[in-house]
């Protein structure tokens, strides 16, 4: 369903951009809060920030249905995505507790199309409008602190502390996670002038770990004796941002 999605709002893209004209650009800046979507060890988002340059193009100049009202955007953002987890283990007499973080940073290429409508308000110029559609993201680096503590097992498997004692390799994010990310980007704009301000979601599709984590497995005691047992499997969690982004338009290509 996801793909399906995905090739839909693509291939719409692309009948609409072969009459696409460009229009202007600009810089953008954001911040908002990150964290992972479907994750039990998952403990609380982090801040999440993007930085970046967009492009929109129009429809302003040709005989289409799209008119003034509907625009196409893209551009180059870099953005920080992550979270923070915590995880409490008990085997028979022992409890471990896992607990870090990891920040990671990703090239994004947005393909957006936006709706917008000037606002019927006495002074002109106010233009808000929605905005949706799907984003590549490349990993390009990051860290990751992962410490796990059992007071009552000595062994060094079950203690460890990856951002002091561990080595670089240990400590690089993109080990642990994917490097690819495809992710849906929904929410609203409001322009006046050359500023911009853009409020949305950023949802990742892609699970973020290429294997199940270990501490996602839920294992419930089955029958009285206790010698069965049930193991459940979580899916890996998918990147989530909920940001606001400001932006500046720095010149129109119809002005050349």
């Amino acid at each position: 369903m996801k793909k399906i999605f995905l090739m839909g709002v693509m291939g719409l893209m692309g009948v609409m951009g072969a009459q696409a004209q460009f229009a202007d650009y600009g810089v953008r800046v954001g911040l908002g809060v990150a964290t992972i979507s479907d994750d039990l060890s998952t403990k609380s988002p982090i801040l999440g920030a993007g930085v970046g340059g967009y492009i929109n193009y129009t429809f302003v100049n040709t005989q289409t249905i799209f008119g003034e009202f509907v625009y196409l955007q893209s551009g180059l953002n870099l953005n920080r995505r992550g979270s923070n987890f915590h995880e409490v283990l008990e085997n028979e007499n022992t409890m471990s507790v896992r607990d870090g973080y990891y920040h990671a940073y990703y090239l994004q290429l947005p393909l957006l199309v936006g709706f917008r409508l000037e606002l019927p308000i006495r002074q002109s110029g106010h233009i808000a409008g929605i905005i949706a559609g799907p984003a590549f993201n490349v990993g390009l680096f990051g860290r990751c602190k992962d410490r796990v503590v059992s007071p009552g097992n000595p062994s060094p498997i079950a203690n460890y502390d990856y951002d002091v004692t561990g080595t670089a390799k240990d400590r690089a994010v993109f080990n642990h996670l994917k490097h690819i990310d495809v992710s849906v980007l929904v929410g609203f704009t409001y322009q006046f002038g050359p500023w911009s301000a853009m409020l949305y979601m950023d949802h990742g599709f892609m699970a973020t770990s290429t294997e199940p984590d270990i501490l996602r497995i839920i294992t419930q005691s089955m029958g009285q004796g206790g010698d069965s047992s049930l193991k459940t499997e979580i899916p890996n969690g998918n990147n989530t941002a909920f940001m606001l982004s400001i932006g500046y338009a720095l010149g129109n290509f119809n002005d050349r």
